[in-house]
């Protein structure tokens, strides 16, 4: 009966103790300064300091209609306060929005900022904003949409 009864307890505890989930809040993921990343051969960027690399062939299909555009290019990307990955490079109409996931970036929006493509992007953090530079221009974004500024 008393080994019974310990299995029973250990039953229990561990129950009561996978039901206690731990949270923490107040997580602000951003990063200070973006990152420039320089596209190989592959179409692969890698940021060492962050632990992240990926693939900006899809990327590059979407914004140009050929995957390989961005070959030899660097790219910016700076990740917002709530964990978004933003995106774009030289030549962009578009900031994409990226979201984490496991082992993947999926889009979570598409932001058209220019309509004849960026000259010299530049992002910073300013949260609740990510403010996108382009020569005298200054646009402010959010994960779904531009919220002050203007399209080039």
């Amino acid at each position: 009966m008393n080994i019974f009864l310990r299995i029973l307890l250990m039953v229990f505890a561990a129950a009561v103790f996978s039901a206690c989930g731990l949270t923490i809040e107040g997580v602000h993921y951003g990063w200070p300064v973006e990152s420039v990343l320089s596209v190989g051969n592959q179409n692969l960027v890698e940021d060492g300091h962050h632990g992240l690399s990926f693939s900006v062939a899809q990327i590059a299909e979407e914004e140009f209609k050929d995957s390989t555009a961005l070959r030899g290019q660097t790219v910016r990307l700076l990740r917002s306060d709530e964990g978004y990955y933003f995106l774009t490079a030289k030549g962009f109409k578009n900031v994409y929005v990226m979201k984490p996931g496991s082992g993947q970036l999926s889009l979570k929006s598409t932001i058209a900022v220019s309509s004849v493509g960026l000259k010299e992007p530049a992002l910073n953090q300013r949260p609740p904003y990510i403010e996108l530079l382009d020569g005298n221009s200054v646009i402010r974004l959010t994960r779904d949409d531009m919220v002050e500024g203007k399209k080039q």
